[in-house]
């Protein structure tokens, strides 16, 4: 075989290629109608599409486009997908840190001691406070009693700023005693969760 007989049959062997390579695009038109092509078509353009070999079989299925509607819908679909993926990386990583956090069950009791002793110690200084505001309100009655109803000032300023001093003491301890729940429902929850964790690992 000359040379120029070789040339010509690789180069035929690279058009076969070439040709077996090609894809055929089908789809059904507004119509129905099965249309098919050797390239994408504008018929198809808002349809399914089916790419196929020349030998008939498939390459892969492509889907028509999102309506404005679908495209609503599924952007509200990944973003819940994104925030229920994240919510579990954040429990893994408490959980970690939970086990991180505690030896024991014991060790999680102490903690909650602590944190309580803290608020109680602020909360029986409010106390004790409260009723000192409440004996100085007592002794200020008294004495706006003497005034026979001609109050000065400045005793109704000091009456008045007891009566605020009072109210703000109140809401302190309602505060107060608020964390104190907080806290014991935190440690509550952490204490469950360590048992199940631990009960999970012994499991394994």
């Amino acid at each position: 075989m000359t040379a120029g007989r070789i040339a010509c049959a690789l180069l035929g062997l690279a058009f076969a290629a070439d040709a077996s390579a090609q894809s055929i695009y089908t789809c059904r038109d507004r119509n129905g109608h099965i249309i098919s092509s050797d390239r994408p078509m504008p018929e198809c353009a808002d349809r399914s599409i089916r790419e196929t070999s020349p030998g008939g079989m498939l390459k892969r299925e492509i889907a028509a486009p999102l309506t404005p509607e679908q495209q609503a819908q599924k952007d509200i679909d990944d973003k819940n997908r994104r925030v229920a993926e994240d919510a579990v990386r954040e429990k893994r990583r408490r959980d970690s840190a939970l086990l991180a956090a505690y030896a024991n069950e014991d060790a999680i009791d102490a903690a909650r001691r602590r944190a309580i002793a803290d608020s109680n110690d602020s909360l029986a200084a409010s106390r004790q406070r409260l009723a000192d505001l409440i004996k100085e309100k007592a002794g200020i009655a008294e004495e706006l009693k003497a005034y026979k109803g001609k109050i000065p000032p400045i005793a109704q300023r000091r009456a008045d700023d007891n009566d605020l001093a009072i109210a703000d003491e109140n809401a302190s301890i309602r505060a107060r005693e608020s964390e104190i729940d907080r806290i014991n429902l935190r440690y509550d929850e952490e204490r469950k969760r360590f048992r199940e964790l631990s009960a999970a690992a012994k499991g394994k």
